[in-house]
């Protein structure tokens, strides 16, 4: 069990179900190689962000300034959910859908928009 904004997830259950291959559901994200590596880039600067962040509270930074820096952090991890949810939708939904599997990939889109509520 993980932490993601303050609510505890299972995060091991949840790349459980993302390996199975259900009827209709790809196997892989169908990211295009741009948007792959914009998503990477993305998390490679929220690692640098979290590691500065890190350095901050160790070195006792004032409040404000680490409560900036993890704003901006959060900006950029949301950018990224945008962009999978985006690509989402686009081609594992639409697949799914096309599969006739039209109650499986609402419930699972639901879901997702539940578990990432900062995206509705």
């Amino acid at each position: 069990m993980d932490t993601w904004g303050g609510v505890w997830y299972d995060f091991s259950t949840l790349a459980k179900k993302s390996e199975r291959v259900d009827k209709g559901r790809p196997a892989k994200s169908g990211l295009s190689a741009a948007s792959k590596g914009d998503v990477l880039n993305r998390l490679k600067t929220v690692r640098g962000m979290t590691d500065g962040i890190h350095k901050m509270v160790d070195e006792d930074v004032y409040c404000m300034q680490v409560l900036k820096q993890i704003s901006a952090a959060r900006a950029s991890l949301d950018r990224v959910a945008r962009i999978l949810l985006q690509n989402h939708v686009a081609t594992c939904f639409v697949a799914q859908v096309k599969a006739g599997e039209t109650d499986g990939a609402v419930t699972e889109l639901m879901e997702t928009l539940n578990f990432q509520r900062e995206l509705i």
